[in-house]
């Protein structure tokens, strides 16, 4: 998804979902900032909202509240992945079966 680089994370109440997402689109579509919901995680509260401004996202928290996701957390966490796989290949290669 180019450009919706600047994530919230929010709380959402499961039984409060349905109008606080009405209350969002309509005050998104108000001020006429594009926004896109990608996640919500199963088994959790927690939604994320992309916007394609920094200053957007900022002034979402400011009307709903969330949190500003860091912007390189998804590369972060690739890379301490590919640093520990590659962690473990050393180890397999010097302590074979």
């Amino acid at each position: 998804m180019p450009g919706f680089k600047h994530h919230v994370e929010m709380k959402l109440d499961a039984a409060a979902a349905p109008e606080r997402l009405r209350r969002i689109e309509s005050w998104c579509g108000d001020w006429q900032i594009g926004f896109r919901v990608l996640d919500r995680f199963p088994g959790s509260e927690t939604i994320r909202i992309a916007f394609e401004d920094r200053g957007l996202a900022r002034a979402f928290i400011g009307h709903f509240g969330g949190v500003l996701v860091d912007e390189n957390e998804l590369e972060s966490a690739i890379a301490d992945d590919f640093a520990a796989e590659d962690a473990n290949d050393r180890l397999a290669r010097e302590y074979p079966d």
